[in-house]
């Protein structure tokens, strides 16, 4: 099975939808559109590599959505829109290599599943307005750092793993030492030296030698890449000097009247 079949487009009463271990390789915007009563989507364990923006759009009463274990790369912006209801995503063990601003209108989003992928890099606005995350799994991706905006609003993140990254324990992470300095939460799998023991902090003990001159400040202003409109304006032309303008008209004149006059003779 590459598709998902025509035949569950009939079903408009349908709440759980498993398609696990088939061979599906894309979802058109088409291909969910009347199942609006579904809650339980699973997709896990296919070859999805293509999901057209709008494939969810319909889905206005889903909570679980697993898309875990496939090949997909890129999460556009637009992706999940229209999931206002959901609740658990899985993308683990995909491809993935950045995170933007695909989830953040997942505002009833409690648990978010990344482990397993290639992320590199997350915007600082990734997680706005997830003010219900309570999961989030990141472990064995290719992190090094976290901007320092990441965790900002969310203010029920219980539970954060984040072991098998290639994490530096430099001047960009202690704002973390402070973030987790003042919240009760269980965070696993980033051992550096400016944090204590495994769910401790270490508020009353000297930072390290090579910390103590970090000139980052912990409260740094950063722009909102996700309130940024997705059209792009084009840049305005450089600013020529007034004779090489003079000069190119010129040219043209001369290009024009010399082609005027040798069609006329040519005629």
């Amino acid at each position: 099975m590459r598709y998902v079949p025509q035949a569950f487009r009939n079903l408009s009463s349908l709440t759980r939808l498993s398609l696990e271990g088939n061979h599906i390789e894309a979802i058109g915007r088409d291909s969910l559109k009347d199942l609006e009563t579904l809650y339980d989507l699973n997709l896990r364990k296919n070859r999805i590599w293509i999901i057209q923006n709008g494939a969810f759009t319909k889905l206005l009463r889903l909570g679980m959505l697993n898309l875990g274990h496939n090949f997909i790369t890129d999460l556009p912006n637009q992706l999940f829109e229209g999931l206002i209801q959901l609740k658990t995503m899985h993308l683990e063990a995909n491809r993935i290599t950045a995170v933007e601003c695909t989830f953040r209108h997942l505002l009833n989003l409690r648990n978010l599943y990344l482990n397993n992928n290639q992320i590199s890099s997350i915007s600082d606005s990734a997680f706005s307005y997830l003010h219900k995350l309570h999961f989030l799994h990141l472990s064995k991706n290719n992190l090094s750092s976290l901007p320092i905006r990441l965790f900002t609003e969310l203010t029920k993140l219980k539970y954060v793993f984040l072991s098998h990254n290639p994490w530096r324990c430099d001047c960009k992470m202690l704002w973390f030492w402070q973030w987790t300095a003042t919240r009760r939460a269980v965070i696993k799998g980033l051992d550096c030296a400016f944090l204590g023991p495994p769910n401790t902090t270490a508020l009353n003990e000297p930072h390290p030698g090579d910390l103590r001159d970090c000139t980052v400040p912990l409260q740094l202003a950063s722009e909102d890449k996700c309130s940024v409109g997705s059209t792009s304006v084009a840049p305005e032309p450089p600013n020529l000097p007034s004779k090489v303008i003079l000069l190119a008209l010129v040219c043209y004149m001369w290009y024009n009247v010399r082609g005027w006059d040798t069609s006329v003779a040519t005629f």
